[in-house]
C-alpha cells in the first residue's frame, strides 16, 4: 500500500531521467556518504595533515567535510564535546581550502551547507547526489557560481575583506537555544548554522552554568568559526503560572573571562547560583511529575488494544532515558516531547508494517472468498489510520496533546520577585535582559520595566517564537512604550501608562524611570528564541536591510520576513529611534529575519514510492556529464555545418577544443609532457565553448557578408583586410561577452574575453595574406587568432591561480616546521614533500617562496634567470635562512629514518604504503633540488 502514487508514464519518465543523471563518480560518492552516515561511529574526520597536503592522497575533500559534519551532528553525548570541536576545526580548515582565493568565506559557507544537506538527505538518493554534484561545482569558488548558490540557498553574501564574521557586523541573534536548554542542536551545530547564515554575533541562553564543558564548547566553536558568541543565563522570578523571565549577560567574550567573572563575584552571585540550581531541581521535579502522569494515563490509551509487553506497545518512558539525551538535568517539556515522539514513532512503524502485511494477505483471502468485504474494509481503515498517524506525528503534537502546559503544571521560581535577585546581579556587573515581556500582557510588561527600572538594561522587543502567538498591536504598543521611556517627556509617558497600565501611573516612579533611561537607554533586542523544533516559526538570525548586498537584496527581501518598521527603527538605533524627519523604512533602519518558516517533513515508513517531479532545468543540470557534453557538441555542430561545411567546421571546432585543452594542460601540468593527463582537462568547459562557438559561425558570417556589401572600395588590399577583420573581431567580442553574460560569468572575465577578440585583430590582419592564399574563410582566420590569444590569456590565468593556491598552502605549512610538537613538524615535512612532488605547481610555488627575487615566469626546475632585482638585506637573509633550514631538515641521512618511523607508527596500512612510496621516490631528489636552489640563490644574492 504505497504512500505516494504516480501515474505509470510519469514514473517511467522519472526513472529514465534518474538513469541518465550523474556519473559513476557521483554515484560512488553518494554510496560512500550513505555508509558513513549509517556507520557514524566509524567516521574519522581527523585532519591528518594540512588540507593542501598529503591528506588529499587518502580521501576527497568533500568526504572529509561530510565526515566532519556527521561527527558534529551525531556525537550528542556531553562528554564528546572535544570530538565535536576537533571535527568542527577540521570542517572549517577543509572548507576554507577550496580552489579560490577571492571568495573563501562565502565559498566555505556554501560548501558546508551543501554537504550538510547531502548528509540530511539519506532517504532521498537523488537529492543526495544532486548535492554532491553541486559541491564539485562550488569548490572552484567562481564568483558567479557562488552568487548563484547563495541565491538558491537564500543566504546573504558577506563581504570578502579577509576578516572573521565577528568583525563584519552582519547578522545577529540575541536569544537562541541549543540542546542543553530547549534546543535540538548541540552547541557546535548551532554556531555552525550561525556561520552558514553569515551571522556576526549570537547569544545562547542556558538555565545553568555549573557545567563548564557546556560553556567551553560553545565559546570555542565561536572562536573556530569567527562568530562572536555570548552566553546568557536565563532565569525566572515569581510564582507558578505567572513567572517572568529574564536573562543575565555576564561581561565576557572568552571562556576564561566568563568563569573568572563568576569566580571574582562568587560572594555577590552566590544567591543567584544557588537559585539557578534550585530552579533546575524544581524543573526536574515538574518534568518527572508530567512524565509519571503520561505513563499512567496517556500511554495506557495509546496502547489500547495491544498487550503491554509486545513490540506494538509503547513501553514506559523513564527519566533515565531523558537524562541520556540531555545532560546535566537541563531537560524541558520540549526534550520530553521529542523523546516520547521518537519512542512512539518506532512503535507506530511496527504497527503500520504489521497491518500492511495483514491487509495484503487479507486481500488475497478475500479474492478466494475466505474473507468478507466488511472485514477487509475494517483492516484497510485501521492500516490507513495508523499510517496517517505515523506520517504526521511530530514532537510538538506530542507536547500539545499529552504533556501539561504551564498553566496546568508549573513550579514556583526560587526567586520570589525581581527585587529578590536583580539588585545583586546589577551590583556584580553585566546586564539584565527582560525577555518574553508580553507573556504577562502589555500592562504587565510596562509595570515590570517601570518598577524594576534600576536593574533592567535591555528588553526583548521581538521574540519570534513568542511573537508568533501575539497580537501585532501588543508588539507595536510595547515598542511605543520603549520609545517613550527613552526619548519623551513625563507627560507623554504618564498619559500612555494611564491608558495601558494604570497601576504604574505614579508620577514619582515614572520620573525616576525616565531619568534612568534618558541617561542609559533601555536597549531593545531582537531574539528568535529558536530551538530548531518549530519550522513554522522563522528560525535563527536577523539582519539590517542595508547589510544585504544590493545585487541580491531584492531577491532576499521577497523570501524573508520583515520586522515591523517601528520595532526595527528602535532596535537598529539601540532605543533612540530614527532621527526626526528620517523615514523609518530606510534600509539602515529596516530589519529582516534570516530564518524562514517551513513545515515538518512527513515520517516515512520506507516502502513509499518517492518520485520527485523533475523539470527540464533540473534534468539538464544533473544530466550525466558525458552525455551532456556530447549533446552540447552535436547542437553546436548544426549551425556551423550549415554555414561553412564539414571541413571548416572540423577546423573551427578543433581550434576551440585544442585551445581549451592546451590552456588546461599547460596551466595545470606545465611543460612536463609526462605529467599531462586527460584528468587535467575540463571537458565541461571545453564542450560549453564548442556549443557557443557553433552559433558564432553564422553570426560572424553575416557580419562578414554585411561588411562586404557595405564596403565602398575594392575588396582587396591592407586597408580592406584590416577593416574587415576589425569588424569581425568586434562582432566576435560582442558575441562572446553576450554569452558570457548569459552564463553569469564574472564581470572581469567578460571584459577579458571581449578584449582578447580585439587583441586578435592585428594578428588576423597581418597574416591574412597567408590565410587567403590557403583559401581559409576570413571568419575562420579571425577565430584562429582569437583562440590563440585566448589560450595564452586563459592558460596564464589558470597558471597564476594554481601558483596562488599552492603558495597559500605552503605559507601555512612552512611555519609548522618550527613547531615544538614533533608530530606537527614531521607532518608538515610530509606535506611539503607531497606538494613539491605531487601537487600542480608545487615546485614553482616553493621556488618562488625560497627565491623571492625570481621573475614571474613559469619554471618547474631551477634554471638561468635574468639579473634579479634584489630585495632588502633583511628579506634576503630571512629566505636564505629558510633555505638552509629546509636543506638541513630534509637531509636524507637522518630525516629518512625519522619520517619512516613516524609514518609506520601513526598511519594505517593503506596510508603507510602511499606515504612510504612518497618518501622513497622523492626525498633524495627533493633534497638535491633544495641544495641546488640554495646554491644559486647564494650566488646571485651573496647570502
Amino acid at each position: 500500500m504505497p504512500y505516494y502514487k504516480t501515474k505509470p508514464l510519469k514514473r517511467m519518465t522519472y526513472r529514465i531521467i534518474d538513469a541518465l543523471s550523474f556519473n559513476s563518480n557521483i554515484r560512488d560518492l553518494a554510496d560512500s556518504l550513505s555508509r558513513k552516515v549509517e556507520l557514524s561511529e566509524d567516521a574519522t574526520p581527523d585532519l591528518i595533515s594540512h588540507p593542501g597536503g598529503f591528506t588529499r592522497a587518502f580521501r576527497k575533500r568533500r568526504m572529509g567535510i561530510a565526515e566532519s559534519y556527521i561527527r558534529i551532528a551525531r556525537e550528542l553525548d556531553r562528554n564528546n564535546h572535544c570530538k565535536r570541536l576537533h571535527a568542527l576545526k577540521t570542517l572549517v580548515e577543509l572548507s576554507f581550502h577550496a580552489k579560490t582565493v577571492s571568495l573563501p568565506l562565502n565559498t566555505a559557507r556554501v560548501q558546508i551547507e551543501i554537504m550538510k544537506e547531502a548528509v540530511k538527505n539519506l532517504e532521498n538518493p537523488r537529492k543526495q547526489m544532486e548535492m554532491i554534484a553541486d559541491f564539485s561545482l562550488v569548490s572552484h569558488g567562481h564568483e558567479a557560481v557562488i552568487r548563484e548558490f547563495l541565491r538558491k540557498l537564500r543566504r546573504v553574501r558577506v563581504p570578502e575583506e579577509g576578516k572573521a564574521l565577528r568583525d563584519l557586523d552582519m547578522g545577529w541573534d540575541s536569544h537562541v537555544h541549543d540542546n542543553l536548554s530547549e534546543g535540538r542542536k548541540n552547541p557546535s551545530q548551532l554556531v555552525l548554522d550561525a556561520f552558514i547564515k553569515g551571522m556576526s554575533r549570537v547569544t545562547v541562553a542556558y538555565y545553568d552554568i555549573s557545567d563548564r564543558d557546556i560553556i567551553f564548547e560553545l565559546m570555542e566553536a565561536g572562536r573556530i568559526l569567527g562568530v562572536d558568541v555570548s552566553v546568557g543565563v536565563e532565569f525566572s522570578t515569581g510564582p507558578a503560572r505567572s513567572r517572568k523571565h529574564f536573562m543575565y549577560l555576564p561581561p565576557a567574550k572568552r571562556v576564561s573571562e566568563f568563569f573568572s567573572f563568576f569566580d571574582r563575584h562568587r560572594e555577590t552571585l552566590s544567591e543567584f547560583i544557588t537559585g539557578l540550581e534550585e530552579n533546575r531541581k524544581r524543573r526536574q521535579e515538574t518534568i518527572t511529575t508530567i512524565l509519571e502522569n503520561f505513563n499512567r494515563t496517556h500511554r495506557v490509551r495509546l496502547n489500547e488494544g495491544y498487550p503491554e509487553d509486545c513490540i506494538f506497545s509503547l513501553r514506559p518512558i523513564r527519566v533515565e532515558d531523558l537524562e541520556k539525551r540531555v545532560p546535566h538535568g537541563q531537560y524541558s517539556r520540549n526534550h520530553l516531547g521529542e523523546l516520547i515522539c521518537s519512542a512512539f514513532k518506532s512503535v507506530l512503524r511496527h504497527r503500520v508494517l504489521a497491518l500492511k502485511v495483514q491487509y495484503e494477505v487479507s486481500g488475497q483471502l478475500f479474492e478466494r472468498g475466505e474473507m468478507s468485504d466488511w472485514e477487509l474494509e475494517r483492516i484497510h481503515a485501521a492500516c490507513h489510520a495508523v499510517r496517517a498517524q505515523y506520517t504526521s506525528l511530530t514532537p510538538d503534537d506530542i507536547r500539545l496533546a499529552y504533556l501539561s502546559e504551564k498553566n496546568i503544571m508549573d513550579y514556583d521560581s526560587a526567586f520570589p520577585s525581581e527585587a529578590a535577585i536583580l539588585p545583586s546581579l546589577s551590583a556584580a556587573g553585566g546586564q539584565v535582559v527582560y525577555h518574553c515581556p508580553l507573556e504577562q500582557g502589555l500592562a504587565g510588561a510596562i509595570s515590570t520595566v517601570i518598577r524594576a527600572h534600576p536593574y533592567v538594561d535591555k528588553i526583548e522587543l521581538i521574540n519570534m517564537r513568542d511573537s508568533a502567538m501575539r497580537n501585532p498591536s501588543e508588539i507595536i504598543g510595547l515598542s511605543r512604550f520603549v520609545n517613550l521611556v527613552n526619548n519623551c517627556g513625563l507627560a507623554e509617558l504618564r498619559k500612555f501608562t494611564e491608558d495601558c497600565s494604570p497601576e504604574v501611573a505614579d508620577e514619582a516612579i515614572l520620573s525616576k524611570a525616565l531619568d534612568r533611561y534618558h541617561e542609559m537607554p533601555l536597549i531593545p533586542l531582537a531574539g528568535s528564541a529558536s530551538t530548531g523544533r518549530k519550522p513554522y516559526v522563522p528560525g535563527m538570525g536577523f539582519i539590517r536591510e542595508s547589510d544585504i548586498p544590493l545585487l541580491s537584496r531584492k531577491h532576499f527581501i521577497r523570501s524573508h520576513y520583515r520586522l515591523p518598521s517601528p520595532v526595527s527603527g528602535l532596535i537598529t538605533t539601540e532605543g533612540k529611534g530614527p532621527p526626526r524627519g528620517a523615514k523609518a523604512t530606510r534600509p539602515e533602519y529596516e530589519i529582516f529575519s534570516l530564518g524562514q518558516s517551513g513545515s515538518f517533513k512527513p515520517n516515512l515508513i520506507g516502502d513509499e514510492e518517492i518520485i520527485e517531479p523533475i523539470g527540464p532545468a533540473r534534468m539538464w543540470r544533473y544530466l550525466n556529464p558525458g552525455l551532456k557534453n556530447i549533446l552540447r557538441v552535436l547542437i553546436g555542430l548544426i549551425p556551423a555545418y550549415l554555414w561553412i561545411g564539414p571541413v571548416f567546421t572540423l577546423i573551427w571546432f578543433g581550434i576551440t577544443f585544442f585551445r581549451n585543452v592546451f590552456a588546461d594542460l599547460i596551466a595545470l601540468s606545465g611543460r612536463r609532457l609526462g605529467a599531462w593527463s586527460y584528468r587535467n582537462i575540463n571537458f565541461d568547459n571545453a564542450t560549453q565553448s564548442l556549443f557557443w562557438t557553433g552559433f558564432s559561425v553564422p553570426i560572424l558570417g553575416l557580419v562578414k557578408q554585411g561588411f562586404d556589401l557595405a564596403w565602398p572600395l575594392a575588396h582587396a588590399g591592407p586597408v580592406f583586410e584590416c577593416s574587415k577583420f576589425f569588424a569581425i573581431c568586434i562582432a566576435n567580442g560582442v558575441y562572446i561577452a553576450s554569452h558570457n553574460k548569459i552564463r553569469n560569468f564574472d564581470h572581469r572575465v567578460i571584459l577579458v574575453n571581449f578584449f582578447r577578440s580585439i587583441l586578435a585583430w592585428p594578428f588576423a590582419s597581418l597574416f591574412s595574406p597567408i590565410g587567403n592564399l590557403l583559401m581559409i574563410p576570413s571568419i575562420v582566420q579571425a577565430k584562429f587568432w582569437s583562440d590563440v590569444v585566448a589560450a595564452v590569456i586563459e592558460g596564464g590565468g589558470k597558471y597564476r591561480q594554481e601558483i596562488v593556491l599552492r603558495t597559500r598552502d605552503l605559507k601555512e605549512i612552512l611555519p609548522l616546521l618550527s613547531a615544538g610538537d614533533k608530530s606537527v613538524r614531521l607532518t608538515a615535512m610530509l606535506d611539503i614533500l607531497y606538494i613539491w612532488a605531487r601537487r600542480r605547481r608545487g615546485r614553482t610555488a616553493l621556488l618562488r617562496l625560497l627565491c623571492p627575487h625570481r621573475k614571474e615566469r613559469e619554471s618547474e626546475s631551477p634554471g638561468e634567470t635574468d639579473a634579479p632585482e634584489l630585495a632588502s638585506d633583511e628579506i634576503r637573509h630571512s629566505h636564505a635562512t629558510m633555505s638552509d633550514e629546509l636543506v638541513q631538515l630534509f637531509n636524507p641521512h637522518h630525516s629518512e629514518a625519522e619520517l619512516s618511523r613516524f609514518i609506520l607508527r601513526k598511519y594505517s596500512k593503506h596510508e603507510v604504503l602511499i606515504l612510504m612510496e612518497l618518501l622513497s621516490a622523492n626525498l633524495v631528489s627533493f633534497h638535491r633540488w633544495l641544495k641546488k636552489i640554495r646554491k644559486r640563490y647564494a650566488k646571485k644574492t651573496g647570502w
